[in-house]
């Protein structure tokens, strides 16, 4: 037990200083962004599989609406991952029992690509959102699910790093929506 609490404790760590370094280096203007060919289709199918077992335990439903016609988008694969990861497990972590996640992606009507998470779970009033959005920064709300405060923060750096916009928007006992858009100059012709 106790070398599984280390265990533990060291992977949050090293993902903490992982987070930092990554905040630190966008911030400089010293991170490399791969431009790799991407599904996000298949990007965000990977990334659903690995949240299966945490909404499982959390009574959580996770749909998915991904057309799988959606043209390729240019991106840095490790990158938005990355984000998804970080928007889902934020959807999964701040839905209670019986609530439900559901994350799409879809073409604009301008021919950029979106990636939405919408979710039941507690949201944020507007004053909150903004203060989940500063680094180190965690809203009153979020104390009963631990955290660093840097998820959003990193997540909104990601995106941006990669030439993308990210728009969140809440309402308190709500939930949640957070869209990542890819502008039509990063989506490939089909």
């Amino acid at each position: 037990d106790y070398a599984r609490i280390i265990q533990t404790s060291g992977t949050h760590l090293l993902e903490v200083v992982n987070a930092l370094l990554d905040i630190s280096k966008i911030e400089s203007g010293a991170m490399t962004i791969e431009r790799d060919t991407l599904d996000l289709t298949r990007l965000v199918s990977e990334c659903c599989d690995l949240m299966t077992m945490r909404c499982a335990e959390k009574g959580v439903v996770l749909d998915k609406v991904v057309p799988g016609d959606l043209p390729q988008i240019m991106a840095d694969r490790r990158a938005l991952k990355q984000v998804v990861i970080n928007l889902l497990s934020n959807a999964v972590k701040f839905t209670d029992a019986g609530g439900q996640v559901i994350v799409s992606t879809a073409l604009g009507d301008n021919g950029e690509a979106i990636l939405r998470v919408r979710d039941t779970g507690i949201g944020m009033s507007e004053k909150d959102l903004k203060l989940a959005l500063e680094p180190f920064r965690q809203v009153s709300t979020t104390r009963r699910g631990g955290g660093t405060g840097l998820g959003l923060p990193l997540t909104k750096a990601l995106v941006e790093a990669n030439r993308g916009s990210f728009v969140i928007s809440s309402v308190e006992k709500e939930g949640t929506l957070a869209e990542v858009i890819f502008p039509p100059q990063r989506v490939l012709a089909s």
